[in-house]
């Protein structure tokens, strides 16, 4: 295969995508054993079929893929419909102006490098050419910043995703060439605002996203607004119990929470999934989590707790799932590179964070009983 980014037209191509979508899926992350073929050592499905498949080859091989619906190709499926929120975008749009991205993945080998963004470049070619208007897909939260700085933006509430956890809904409107522009998108620089006048329906898909406060962002908004929204429940902070945040100042807080998110669930919704790759910690600022390893609950952990940790700083897969167990969850995710930045370069406020986690954490263990009594009040 020849070396370079597109789409996938010869079935060495497709195949080569299916294979690679195996390797980091089932073997990597071990995800959706249930649907890969183990013989082929091939990840594929039914919605293969009317789907399109972006591929990055080099030195003959697949190092990137992702898959593409466009309602150009065929009308959307009910799934897709619900699983993606489409139906206030159909409202104003017809389904060739609407694509879908999703299952994107890059060789461990080759993360880090311009693989991805080559592929979104491909995609926002293919947008372009067909005059597409709305791009959805659906983000886990240690992506948010990277999907963000494309010009994404979250649009609706929060859900779980079988087999990965937590994903955040998110959308990109081609023609808000303003917005791509304001958040330094590489694809303001594709085109122009003349070359995106058949977009007519911008400030209708506006009006769609405008009321979203699932997802609030460090970096889209005022420190101290962002701040106040983390302390908005005053208990929380005064309770006596150990806090991640004690003893800093208030510039060491904004360090820490640089490019973080505070992101809202419901009751039910899976946070983290056993076994996934992903290495962001939050803290719970409201509601109350359930710790559970198979069907087995180890732990109940309310406002003020810390999750995720073990992964983050084990390096390793997700030990346990954690659910939501309350319907006023709130979560400060916090920005993985930029934790690990702060803990590698800042050693006094690294010190002072590993404390205040140390004491979290100890103080679960011996709350216990106290803890588990919470979901009664």
């Amino acid at each position: 295969m020849q070396d370079g980014v597109r789409f996938a037209t010869t079935e060495e191509e497709l195949k080569a995508s299916y294979q690679l979508r195996y390797r980091v899926y089932v073997e990597c992350m071990g995800r959706l054993k249930d649907k890969g073929d183990h013989q082929l050592k091939e990840l594929r499905d039914s919605h293969d079929d009317n789907a399109r498949a972006v591929v990055a080859i080099k030195g003959g091989e697949a190092i990137g893929t992702l898959r593409l619906f466009w309602g150009g190709d065929k009308l959307f499926s009910q799934t897709l419909i619900e699983a993606y929120h489409l139906s206030s975008f159909l409202e104003k749009l017809e389904q060739p102006q609407i694509c879908i991205v999703e299952r994107l993945m890059v060789d461990e080998k080759h993360r880090g490098s311009s693989a991805t963004l080559r592929m979104y470049k491909e995609v926002m070619h293919f947008v372009l050419d067909n005059h597409i208007e709305a791009v959805l897909l659906d983000c886990e939260p240690h992506h948010l910043n990277s999907y963000l700085k494309l010009g994404f933006r979250p649009f609706t509430k929060t859900y779980s995703y079988p087999g990965i956890g937590l994903v955040i809904p998110m959308v990109l409107i081609s023609g808000d060439y303003e917005h791509l522009q304001s958040v330094g998108s590489p694809f303001a620089l594709l085109t122009s605002e003349k070359d995106l006048d058949h977009c007519l329906y911008v400030n209708e898909l506006l009006d769609i996203i405008s009321d979203n406060k699932n997802v609030v962002s460090e970096t889209a908004w005022d420190h101290a607004d962002f701040v106040r929204q983390i302390y908005a429940d005053k208990h929380l902070w005064e309770d006596g119990n150990p806090k991640i945040f004690d003893g800093l100042s208030d510039d060491e807080i904004c360090r820490v929470i640089e490019k973080s998110h505070i992101i809202e669930c419901k009751e039910g919704d899976h946070i983290i999934e056993t076994n996934n790759a992903a290495k962001t910690m939050f803290v719970v600022i409201s509601g109350i989590v359930e710790v559970y390893r198979s069907k087995d609950q180890l732990a109940v952990i309310a406002q003020g707790g810390v999750i995720g940790e073990v992964a983050f700083f084990l390096q390793r897969s997700r030990s346990a799932s954690i659910i939501a167990a309350t319907h006023d969850v709130r979560l400060l995710s916090l920005d993985e590179p930029s934790m690990s930045r702060l803990l590698k370069f800042e050693p006094v406020l690294a010190n002072k964070i590993l404390t205040n986690l140390c004491r979290v954490l100890c103080s679960r263990l011996i709350g216990g009983v106290e803890t588990s009594d919470l979901r009664s009040n």
